[in-house]
């Protein structure tokens, strides 16, 4: 399981650096068909490896300039917001396999 997790790993990274394609719309799917995650854990193992995977490219994009901070700051201003309310209706409402069906079919279906 460690070698496929590895190649996995390599395949997504190869394939995100040649295309420029999102890693998530290939990295959930994968965790979720290849590794049986669940739709949370899936999800929430998907954003942490795309935080530290992406984390040299921002700093390279940021000091080559082309970061827009203005864009960057309204689109926090929406999102951080947003995040936090979704996360708390999901566990005012409780975290149900309908959430979880909610999540996978809007995190499998963002690539489109």
């Amino acid at each position: 399981m460690d070698w496929i997790a590895i190649l996995s790993g390599f395949g997504v990274g190869a394939i995100v650096g040649m295309t420029g394609v999102g890693g998530g719309s290939l990295m959930t799917p994968l965790l979720l068909s290849v590794f049986k995650l669940n739709p949370a854990v899936a999800i929430g193992t998907d954003l942490w490896f795309a935080a530290l995977t992406k984390t040299a490219g921002s700093v390279s994009h940021h000091n080559a300039g082309h970061v827009q901070w203005r864009i960057t700051a309204l689109l926090l201003a929406g999102s951080i917001p947003g995040s936090l309310a979704m996360v708390a209706l999901m566990h005012q409402t409780g975290i149900t396999k309908g959430w979880a069906s909610a999540l996978t079919f809007l995190w499998a279906s963002r690539c489109c």
